[in-house]
């Protein structure tokens, strides 16, 4: 808190953590203070506080005028204390709790994440959330009580249940879209979504947590009942979210495996029949779609009821059917062979099979993405088995996305015959702070484990060849990369390491410091967690790839690795892009990368079949650096 008359500052609140604070965007000032009697806090779980403790919670509130005096306010705000990321009302009063926000209220609960706050409706008493309650591979919009008043009363008057009404109803104020005026210009998408809808309306088993977060506020309402959230998105995948500030309408940006990305706009319900009881499950929620033009009302995904009289006010965009894309401006999708086209290039991404399977300790569940080859040109297998890697935390490769279908690099190795898979391994981001936080202190040793739990399984069902395994990553990635070949050389065989960070005591000191403490306090964490000390045990082939003017992974890190490597004995290829950064930007460094990078996986894990590979259509890339070779081709589109 800012006082501007005297240039002072007070903390409102106080959050510590013996594992790490993740950051967030999810501080939301509401729009008048909420008082404590304005809550349903009357029972808790059964991992909630004593009933001693709620006594003098109580007591505390007894304390607070109401109204509250002015200058009170209220946010929401997020924390990952109970092992998940949840929202929380806090109230600050002044004069009490030692001139710092009470916590009034958990908003949400459970073995969930909620990922960002995309509307608060004072007047329904709603906030809209963005979160993982379906599952950590999708997204979804859910909408949550705030004050949860509703249910209190309730619980005294049992004809309030008229509020579960139909979600589909509408008040006659909102039935009709305006579109933009005649000298808007058209201009409708370059506003941003934001400004362009507000114009419109003017679960898994229970798990553990190791986290131990400690708040600096006297009132814990941490266990209060939270009834599950309401789903507002019902089609597979993941959701993005803008909503109007006025709460009555968003735009659902969405993709999911084999279907590529969509924009649709949404009518959100009126009422939302908030259950009486936190165990009871509440309704489906049932949503309007805004038509796609004036003449047809059709809707091949969602039958609901239409907007009356909705008009168009900007494109909506559906990839998957272009016969549908139309635009207030312009309509050159609308024919047969662009749909043809369509199917056509959608047939040659295919979707990867999810698959889940227990770690090596059996103490979590990993998800990846499985991409096979064709088995029509390639056989059943087993294949030759390429790993595509991140690893670090705040980062998830597998999700229902249609990412998955457009990581073209993957596509062209499955192509090649490989069959590629990704997992997000102990240390991945959106499974809970438990998860992410077990790599804390000795990163490169779980995320190695688990890079291996996933070759065994694909061997164990007959999809890999144990004797042909490669892995490929960028940044994190790279260093995972390195790090598997080194420390599990029985189980990789190849390697491709993009910019890697090769010992941890080098790189940015607020990422590291996070995940591993400071050196000086954690010295065996730092040794075992860089390449160096492991790379006496590499057998496999390595190459390096790093730009000179890396900003981020600086290339001292490859240099260092270098030495190593040469004090070793150990043979390795460098790859150096001197006027790149990061990663390669300019195409023509692009593309000679990609084709470096797949050369280098058919000569090491598929030297033997080249031939037989070319010969059956697959294509294979150019030779590095000599422009041809034995069974191969040039890259479509080289330079």
């Amino acid at each position: 808190r800012i006082d501007i008359a005297k240039g002072t500052t007070r903390p409102l609140y106080v959050e510590t953590s013996d594992l790490w604070i993740n950051l967030n965007h999810m501080m939301r000032p509401l729009p008048r203070p909420i008082h404590p009697d304005d809550c349903d806090c009357s029972s808790s779980s059964s991992s909630g506080p004593t009933t001693e403790q709620r006594s003098q919670q109580q007591g505390y509130y007894n304390k607070l005028p109401n109204p509250l005096p002015e200058g009170s306010f209220s946010f929401l705000f997020a924390s990952e204390r109970t092992g998940f990321s949840h929202l929380y009302v806090y109230t600050y009063v002044p004069g009490y709790n030692e001139d710092r926000a009470i916590l009034v209220r958990q908003v949400s609960g459970g073995d969930w994440m909620v990922e960002s706050i995309a509307g608060v409706d004072m007047k329904k008493d709603v906030v809209y959330v963005t979160g993982t309650h379906e599952s950590p591979l999708e997204r979804h919009l859910y909408a949550l009580p705030l004050t949860n008043s509703s249910r209190q009363d309730s619980a005294r008057d049992s004809s309030t249940t008229s509020r579960n009404s139909s979600l589909n109803h509408d008040g006659n104020d909102d039935s009709m879209i305006d579109g933009p005026s005649p000298n808007s210009g058209g201009g409708g998408v370059r506003r941003g979504f934001k400004q362009v809808i507000s114009a419109f309306g003017g679960g898994s088993k229970p798990r553990r947590s190791n986290s131990s977060m400690n708040s600096n506020s006297s009132a814990q309402a941490d266990d209060s009942p939270t009834p599950d959230p309401i789903k507002l998105t019902t089609e597979p995948g993941m959701h993005n979210i803008v909503m109007d500030d006025n709460c009555k309408y968003f735009v659902d940006t969405t993709s999911d495996l084999g279907q590529p990305t969509s924009v649709k706009v949404y009518k959100l319900p009126e009422i939302f029949p908030f259950p009486v009881s936190p165990n009871t499950a509440p309704p489906s929620g049932k949503l309007k779609k805004v038509p796609r033009n004036n003449q047809d009302n059709s809707d091949r995904s969602i039958p609901e009821q239409r907007l009356p009289e909705a008009r168009r006010f900007f494109s909506l965009f559906d990839s998957c059917t272009p016969s549908s894309m139309t635009s207030p401006f312009v309509n050159t999708y609308n024919n047969d062979s662009s749909s043809s086209e369509a199917s056509n290039w959608l047939s040659k991404l295919p979707a990867p099979e999810l698959l889940s399977y227990p770690t090596s300790d059996g103490a979590e569940i990993l998800h990846a993405a499985l991409y096979r080859p064709d088995p029509q040109v390639f056989g059943p297998g087993p294949y030759p088995l390429i790993c595509a890697v991140y690893g670090g935390p705040h980062v998830q490769r597998v999700s229902r996305s249609w990412a998955q279908c457009a990581d073209m690099r993957v596509q062209r190795l499955r192509s090649f015959g490989f069959a590629v898979v990704k997992c997000d391994n102990r240390g991945s981001s959106r499974r809970g702070l438990a998860f992410e936080s077990s790599v804390r202190n000795r990163l490169g040793r779980l995320e190695v484990l688990d890079q291996v739990t996933t070759v065994r399984q694909l061997v164990t069902r007959g999809i890999a060849d144990p004797s042909r395994v490669g892995i490929y990553g960028w940044s994190y990635g790279g260093y995972l990369a390195a790090m598997c070949l080194c420390r599990a050389p029985d189980v990789f065989h190849v390697a491709v390491s993009g910019a890697p960070v090769t010992s941890w005591d080098g790189y940015d000191t607020h990422y590291t410091e996070r995940y591993m403490g400071l050196p000086a306090d954690n010295p065996n964490g730092y040794r075992e967690s860089a390449i160096f000390d492991h790379v006496p045990n590499m057998r496999g082939k390595l190459m390096l790839v790093h730009g000179l003017i890396d900003e981020n992974v600086h290339f001292r890190h490859t240099a260092r690795l270098i030495n190593r490597l040469i004090a070793a004995g150990k043979n390795y290829d460098l790859l150096i892009f001197p006027d790149e950064r990061h990663s390669p930007r300019r195409l023509r460094d692009r593309i000679y990368m990609e084709q470096r990078i797949s050369d280098y996986f058919l000569r090491n894990l598929c030297e033997r079949n080249t031939n037989d590979v070319t010969r059956k259509g697959a294509g294979s890339s150019s030779s590095a650096g000599q422009g041809g070779g034995k069974g191969v081709r040039p890259m479509v589109g080289h330079l």
